[in-house]
């Protein structure tokens, strides 16, 4: 070490821990070989002279560092040393952190005379943080939550002295004081943003103090959270920047409204469903958060995908909220919002001369709003209104428009699935659309139009399609289906030995996995074929791979416990290993003779048994002429990868003119496979 170390005038209140912590930052610099010495003055800030104002109110942005923060700016000191959790929001101008410790301990401890769940109804407990306030009652309705103020020492008296029966502080700070004996127990949720880090402020601009910080600065080993907006639908509405930071990314979470081809553009990055939907979240958003966070601090870049534009409409606002407390990067990349990128995809002006010249984009969901016709939505003063998430609000959207003055015979048109090979469109007026959705049924997500420049509109010539799936019923949106199948069912051949064992054991399953409609007919056929009563098994834990297959379970009189809203093996087993336990469970999963090693090799990982049931076969289907010229098909729709085999089997190519749908991740590998790049994912089979 040198003789003379660098002398850094250092501030700091007054507290022991407050003194303790300039100890700990002296520490970490002496063992990063930062050869500094601490000269160390305490200050009064207004927090440490008010100690009746609650915390839990709003006492001001600055209410512990405003001495300090005089004491930087005047050239009295050379850096602060604060809690980092106590830092303003918003930092005085000429002010910034220069360095930001990890945290040796993130959570909070219960302080009291006996631990925490075993306090009665009515029992007391003290803290300082409104967040910790919400947090208890949510954990324990019954108990008194109190306000309480002073240092940690001062906050224990307080307790001992008959004030409450116990407190909650942050662990490090009893850690830090040698008070770990008193921690009663540890709580599980996620504490205060900053808790157990060290925050070294000082003058914005001084890069020669910034530079010596670095070493104990954590974010110099964090990575970034990217928000990208992947467009409403279409894959090729991504921006090339977008498709950049897929391309740079380490993971990437995506959400229900993307689609699966962008991920190709992050081949080697971890992938992680956030499956965000109305009424269906496969991932909670406080989970979520936590989830961007800790991958950010682990030095990773990380994408988090998201339907039309991160900031219309979404969540993106919170998370960047919440992530910039932790002073993780955030970099936004903004997307083609469904709100505008569908209509021009139709070729509907939002705006025309002399027919609206105004737009207003409105949430057809608001966040605890009761859904009755009685509660009108806010409609804004604007020519053409475009609602986004309003399937479910049809009834009050209308009524809220007739209310406000709209004619009944303004334009209405409601597309579902927009810019996707399955999008929809029904066109009314507000007089009679209610109607015609009722008599032709959407699904979600759907765009809500309201308002003249509608009459621009020019439907496209329906495009004929060939379907080579078992029931074309399933793309009745699409334009004139033609009926092609390349695969054959038939019930499988099953030996009179395996049936017995079959029947025998059926009792023992746990759970039984469906994963297409003809494994359900097949398994319930041989039931009732061998007199076995399905009633026997209804109380098992049936999963089915989407909503298809479990209009297939219904109709044998059983209900699907969990239903796959991503329709492939890879969304049928992240959906089970998130919702159900699955250690030392047993699995029967009738399926077809073709092999698919994907759901039995990782549910095995969790520790589930799970035995295959052959019950139908799946075989080409001879060779036979097209149905209609060649030339006259638009769009082919492959509906796995068997029907894609079969068809090159048989007919060597597709069409170069053809523009070719794939459903499902497994088919969409195999037209890779096979040499076929440019197609379109279908994301479900309705």
């Amino acid at each position: 070490m040198l003789s003379n170390p660098l002398i850094i005038k250092v501030g700091s209140r007054a507290s022991r821990l407050a003194l303790v912590q300039v100890e700990e930052v002296q520490a970490l610099l002496t063992a990063r070989g930062v050869q500094v010495k601490l000269e160390h003055k305490t200050y009064t800030t207004r927090g440490d002279q008010d100690k009746t104002t609650s915390l839990t109110a709003n006492a001001g942005d600055d209410f512990f560092t405003d001495a300090l923060d005089e004491a930087l700016l005047s050239g009295e000191i050379d850096v602060a040393i604060h809690s980092a959790k106590d830092l303003p929001q918003q930092m005085r101008e000429g002010i910034t952190v220069l360095a930001l410790t990890q945290s040796p301990d993130e959570t909070d401890a219960f302080v009291g005379k006996i631990p925490f769940d075993q306090l009665p109804a009515g029992a007391r407990v003290a803290t300082s943080s409104a967040l910790r306030l919400e947090q208890v009652k949510r954990l324990k309705p019954d108990i008194q939550t109190l306000d309480i103020r002073g240092t940690i020492q001062e906050r224990i008296q307080t307790m001992k002295d008959g004030y409450c029966d116990g407190i909650i502080v942050a662990t490090v700070a009893l850690k830090r004081l040698g008070l770990e004996h008193l921690i009663q127990d540890i709580l599980p949720w996620e504490a205060t943003p900053l808790q157990g880090q060290l925050a070294v402020t000082g003058r914005a601009g001084d890069a020669r103090l910034r530079a010596l910080l670095t070493p104990i600065d954590a974010r110099a080993g964090y990575g970034r959270v990217i928000l990208v907006g992947a467009g409403p639908g279409d894959p090729q509405l991504i921006t090339v920047k977008g498709v950049r930071a897929l391309a740079s990314a380490d993971c990437v979470f995506y959400d229900y409204l993307v689609s699966q081809k962008l991920l190709k553009h992050a081949p080697e990055a971890e992938k992680i469903y956030a499956g965000k939907r109305k009424g269906a979240h496969a991932m909670p958003q406080d989970e979520l958060n936590r989830l961007l966070r800790q991958k950010a601090m682990q030095g990773k870049t990380v994408v988090r995908l998201k339907g039309g534009d991160p900031l219309i409409f979404g969540r993106g606002a919170d998370e960047i909220e919440y992530l910039r407390q932790y002073h993780i990067h955030v970099e936004v990349i903004p997307g083609v919002s469904s709100a505008t990128g569908i209509p021009s995809r139709l070729g509907i002006p939002l705006t025309a001369r002399e027919v609206s010249s105004s737009v207003a984009f409105v949430s057809g969901y608001q966040q605890g709003e009761k859904d009755t016709k009685e509660n009108l939505l806010d409609i804004p003063k604007a020519g053409t209104l475009v609602f986004l998430m309003g399937l479910t609000k049809l009834e009050q959207i209308v009524h809220s428009l007739e209310t406000a003055g709209w004619s009944t015979q303004t334009p209405v048109m409601i597309i579902s699935k927009g810019t996707c090979p399955e999008e929809k469109i029904v066109r009314g007026t507000l007089a009679d659309i209610r109607q015609k959705v009722k008599d032709e049924p959407l699904e979600p997500p759907v765009l809500i139009i309201a308002g003249e420049t509608l009459r621009f509109y020019r439907p496209a010539p329906a495009p004929r399609v060939l379907y080579t799936g078992s029931d074309p019923a399933q793309l009745r949106a699409a334009g004139e289906v033609v009926p092609f199948p390349m695969i054959e069912i038939t019930p499988a051949k099953l030996t009179a030995g395996r049936i017995k064992t079959l029947l025998t054991n059926l009792v023992n399953y746990d759970i039984i996995l469906f994963t297409s409609k003809f494994g359900v007919k097949y398994f319930f056929e041989l039931l009732v074929k061998k007199g076995y009563a399905a009633k026997k098994i209804s109380q098992k834990t049936f999963v089915a791979i989407g909503r298809a297959t479990a209009k297939a379970l219904a109709q044998e009189g059983v209900s699907a416990t969990l239903v796959a809203k991503v329709e492939t093996s890879e969304g049928l087993f992240q959906e089970m290993a998130g919702k159900l336990k699955l250690r030392s469970k047993k699995i029967l999963f009738p399926r077809s003779a073709l092999p698919n090693p994907f759901l039995k090799r990782n549910l095995t990982k969790q520790g589930a048994q799970v035995d295959e049931l052959t019950v139908y076969d799946n075989t080409p289907p001879a060779k036979r002429p097209l149905p209609v010229p060649e030339a006259a098909i638009d769009q082919v729709v492959f509906t796995s990868p068997s029907t894609a085999r079969n068809f090159l089997a048989a007919y060597g190519a597709i069409p170069r003119h053809w523009r070719i749908l794939s459903r499902g991740a497994a088919t969409s590998a195999f037209l890779r496979e096979a040499g076929y790049t440019d197609f379109e994912e279908l994301r479900s089979a309705h």
